[in-house]
């Protein structure tokens, strides 16, 4: 059964603990393995842990076999520093000049570059993916904790994912969810 905003609200409304924010991941990490698993049988997946000085914890599940981002989570800080546009130049563009060097997690919540960028349409970069990352970085610079989650949906191999999901849940258990066409 594929993932999708019914998945999240189905699991947000069964939890029972004290802090979503922190043990959702828990749940969600081994869904997120298996169904990109499914459409590739010879995934290398890896967890890695990346912390900002802001206060920023993101984790972002690897594919080692093709290179490529499958999912980024975490809890969002606030962020006023430059971001390092050296660094992202480096970084390859998508498949022709409309796409951007998109941030999973963006660089105002305490994202950074390499493993946190995918091609990504610009009008989505610039248009709808920010309606979730304003309200994101609006609740960190309250100092209000948040699950922040972003998928990368492929539909071959290559680096482009063909959809881009966002997800925000809060303590109170409100979620705010979106899912983006990428071509």
């Amino acid at each position: 059964m594929p993932i999708d905003e019914s998945t999240y609200l189905r699991l947000v409304a069964a939890y029972k603990g004290n802090d979503i924010v922190s043990d959702l991941p828990q749940q969600l990490a081994p869904l997120w393995c298996d169904d990109y698993g499914a459409a590739n049988p010879a995934a290398e997946l890896v967890e890695v842990n990346l912390h900002d000085p802001s206060g920023a914890a993101f984790f972002y599940l690897f594919d080692l076999t093709l290179q490529r981002n499958v999912v980024a989570w975490g809890q969002p800080g606030y962020v006023t520093h430059r971001r390092d546009t050296g660094r992202m130049s480096g970084h390859p563009l998508g498949g022709d000049s409309r796409y951007h060097r998109g941030h999973l997690m963006s660089h105002g919540t305490g994202g950074g570059t390499d493993i946190n960028l995918v091609p990504q349409l610009g009008r989505l970069n610039t248009g709808a993916f920010r309606r979730l990352e304003r309200l994101v970085r609006s609740l960190a610079q309250q100092h209000r904790r948040c699950l922040y989650f972003v998928r990368t949906l492929y539909s071959a191999a290559g680096q482009m994912p063909r959809a881009i999901e966002q997800c925000v849940i809060q303590p109170s258990k409100v979620v705010s969810y979106a899912i983006h066409a990428n071509f």
